[in-house]
């Protein structure tokens, strides 16, 4: 795997301006990230080249500072449990995968990522379940987002601002199937407020970790989503983004 040069986006949390661009070498940008307490690794989730590199990250934040903890988009919230109880050696992995029904709700190959969990279990690092319930979405799709309420979503709703909804009207474009712009929207933002929620949580429960992020980067784009959201729970919080 290529490593010597990456282009990566820092997202400043105070920064109104998202767009800034740098290319380092991998010892240089590790270095920048142990200033940051959030750390997305933004991927395509077939790219097993992107994947590996999340792990190289991973493993030297690691080196550099043992107050790490990892959150996984592959995971639902509901299951934390036996990321909890696979961590501790309390389950086997086959276990773990069942329980957190990952073949059902994730469905791409596990092999992509078993290295970040193995990793996690080996070296007893906390993996939190990021995502939200798949049950909770479909009721978003089905009633609209104003007339939901849930445990996983936030009191007060961050909707997308209008650089981040034109980017998802695009994304509603691609699509073969003819999809309903405001259901549309309405999912990406409960989707991106249930999960910078947890990150929220996350953060106050564990107040001297930092957290590295594994998640879509559509939920990332150009700082929006995930970060916006987390940004205006959460103010002073550095966020890094990596693509």
């Amino acid at each position: 795997m290529k490593s010597s040069v990456f282009s990566f986006l820092l997202l400043i949390s105070l920064s109104l301006s998202f767009e800034v661009y740098e290319k380092v070498s991998f010892e240089r940008l590790i270095k920048k990230l142990l200033n940051y307490r959030v750390i997305y690794l933004g991927e395509i989730h077939t790219s097993k080249e992107i994947h590996e590199f999340q792990l190289k990250v991973i493993k030297e934040l690691y080196r550099k500072d043992r107050n790490l903890i990892i959150a996984m988009e592959m995971f639902q919230q509901q299951f934390q449990e036996y990321l909890d109880r696979y961590v501790d050696c309390e389950i086997t992995e086959e276990e773990m995968l069942r329980r957190t029904e990952y073949k059902k709700r994730w469905r791409f190959n596990k092999k992509l990522y078993e290295g970040i969990w193995k990793f996690a279990k080996e070296k007893g690092i906390k993996l939190i379940a990021l995502n939200v319930p798949s049950e909770l979405l479909r009721e978003v799709r089905k009633k609209g987002l104003e007339k939901v309420k849930s445990v996983y979503l936030p009191r007060k709703i961050i909707y997308p601002p209008e650089e981040y909804r034109k980017f998802l009207i695009e994304q509603i474009k691609k699509h073969k199937k003819k999809l309903n712009e405001k259901r549309f929207i309405d999912v990406q933002s409960a989707w991106d407020n249930g999960m910078a929620y947890k990150l929220l949580k996350v953060l106050i429960l564990y107040p001297n970790h930092r957290i590295v992020v594994i998640g879509g980067k559509g939920h990332l784009y150009k700082g929006y989503g995930i970060p916006y959201v987390l940004k205006r729970f959460y103010k002073n919080t550095k966020q890094a983004i990596i693509y």
